[in-house]
């Protein structure tokens, strides 16, 4: 299967994080609260343009397909206030699609992001998760992320630990 990413639509990004979302909490394994998945709350000028859609291109001929979205953005002052802008590159909000659920597509999409970060002279991408997700950290460590530090962190009125992570390249 072969992929592209496109940065021109938020409102295809946002259904696919709530799609996602409300299937998290239907499956009480709740991330975000799926009603602050909003182009209001995720737009800034942090984040304006670098919201992506991974579309799945089917070798069928049949229209490509959004298969999972994230944003990467090169300053983070919420999550990384002591990194200087445009030394790395952050990862928010990755969301795949339950249909494309086990068919690796976070590996294409890291090849992206570090592809878009070379282009910038970029050499590492950080993220950040709840640290209360162990499978989750795991996920990201089998794929290359060290882990750095944990802090508490509040987002759209919803306090956790966050684990933070570094993948140089």
């Amino acid at each position: 299967m072969q992929f592209s990413f496109r940065n021109d639509q938020p409102d295809v990004a946002v259904a696919i994080l709530r799609e996602v979302g409300q299937w998290l909490v239907d499956n009480d394994r709740q991330l975000w609260n799926v009603d602050a998945l909003t182009l209001e709350n995720l737009i800034d000028n942090f984040t304006r343009d670098k919201l992506y859609v991974m579309y799945a291109n089917r070798d069928d001929g049949s229209e490509p397909e959004p298969a999972a979205t994230f944003v990467l953005q090169w300053e983070d002052p919420l999550y990384w206030p002591d990194i200087p802008a445009h030394t790395s590159g952050f990862i928010h909000k990755l969301a795949i699609r339950r249909p494309f659920n086990g068919q690796n597509l976070f590996a294409s999409i890291i090849e992206f992001c570090q592809n878009e970060c070379r282009k910038q002279g970029i050499h590492s991408i950080q993220l950040e998760t709840d640290a209360g997700r162990p499978k989750l950290m795991q996920f990201y460590e089998r794929h290359g992320f060290q882990p750095t530090y944990q802090r508490d962190v509040q987002e759209f009125d919803v306090s956790f630990t966050c684990q933070f992570y570094i993948l140089n390249f």
